[in-house]
Formats: structure tokens, C-alpha cells, sequence
């Protein structure tokens, strides 16, 4: 492999963080197909679920208002990545009519770390973003698929400029895409051999 090719290879592994994205798996290749039946997506607001203990009630209620935020941001941008894959031709955040897929689940983790922290320990701050998604049946809440994401920023040298990209934000834009993406794959006829 070229050298630059290398260095360029690397550099893009530093800026991806630690942790899964995981992959759209379904229950069974039945439940699969029916993704390709829907046309509609409903994408309703995540529940926060941070189960970390806090030291007191003033850290309960940052985490709860950090976390509220970031679920609605989270719905938000999984809704905006569905609408660009351009696979269904109805996406929204509000009711709709049936039949509908329904994207919902949990925001598990959602820790902003510090940047500047991060920026000048290389390791001190970490961000770190964890949900799970669910992709169900409006009607019948028959689940369909799920996917589980748990991402965090890498302990990297200091003053690394990666460590800086890798926000909660940028890990939950990642996971909404990837949603996305994997939506839009089963939404595609299958492949004929």
C-alpha cells in the first residue's frame, strides 16, 4: 500500500471514536422483508434512559436535561437522514396514517465530556453517546429490527485534533446516518442472482 494511502487510512480511524454503531438486525428474514412493505416512517421522540448513578441532585438534573435534549435531537436527526436517503417517500415526527414503520428506542448515555479536557490530556473528558433503536410495526408494535449504538471519544495524544471531532453530536450524527442507511438497504428490492 502507497505510503500517503496509509497515513490517509489512519487518519480517518482516528476520527471515528470507539465504540459500535452495529448493524440494522432483524428478528428473521420474514420481519426483513416487511421493510420493503412500508412507505411511510414515523420517527417518535426517544426516551431517555440514563441509568448512571449521580452524586447528588444537582448532576441528576443537569444529566436529565442534557439527555432529554439530546433524545429530541437525536429523533430529529434520524428524521433528517431518512428523508435524505430519499428511500420513503413519507418521513415525519408527527402522527401519520397507517401502514407505517415507527423508529423509537432509547437514548442510554449521552455524556457531552469536555473538549478542552480532551484537547489537552488527550484522555480526560470523554464524550460518549449510547441508544438503542427500534424499529417496529405502528399499528401492531410487532418489532421489526433493532439496532444498538455505543460510541466514545479515543484516548489520544495531546492536543490530537481528532479528539476535539469526537463530540456527542458528531457521535450521534453517525448513528442517525447509519440508521438511515440501513433502512434504506432493506427498503431496496432484493438483489436477483
Amino acid at each position: 500500500m502507497p505510503p500517503v494511502r496509509l497515513l490517509v487510512l489512519i487518519a480517518l480511524s482516528l476520527l471515528v471514536g470507539c465504540g459500535s454503531l452495529g448493524r440494522l438486525e432483524s428478528r428473521s428474514p420474514a420481519r426483513e422483508a416487511q421493510i420493503r412493505d412500508y412507505d411511510r416512517v414515523i420517527v417518535a421522540d426517544f426516551i431517555p434512559n440514563d441509568s448512571r448513578p449521580a452524586k447528588d441532585e444537582a448532576q441528576r438534573a443537569e444529566r436529565a436535561a442534557e439527555i432529554e435534549a439530546g433524545a429530541k435531537a437525536f429523533s430529529a436527526r434520524i428524521a433528517e437522514e431518512i428523508r435524505a436517503t430519499g428511500a420513503f417517500p413519507e418521513v415525519a415526527q408527527a402522527k401519520m396514517v397507517s401502514p407505517a414503520l415507527q423508529v423509537h428506542g432509547t437514548v442510554d448515555l449521552w455524556e457531552p465530556g469536555n473538549i478542552a479536557a480532551r484537547a489537552v490530556t488527550g484522555f480526560v473528558g470523554k464524550s460518549e453517546f449510547s441508544a438503542t433503536v427500534i424499529i417496529s410495526d405502528l399499528d401492531s408494535g410487532q418489532e421489526l429490527a433493532r439496532l444498538v449504538v455505543d460510541r466514545n471519544s479515543w484516548p489520544l495524544p495531546i492536543g490530537a485534533s481528532t479528539t476535539i471531532v469526537q463530540t456527542v453530536d458528531f457521535f450521534m450524527h453517525q448513528a442517525a446516518k447509519r440508521v438511515a442507511d440501513e433502512l434504506a438497504k432493506k427498503k431496496a428490492p432484493p438483489m436477483v442472482e
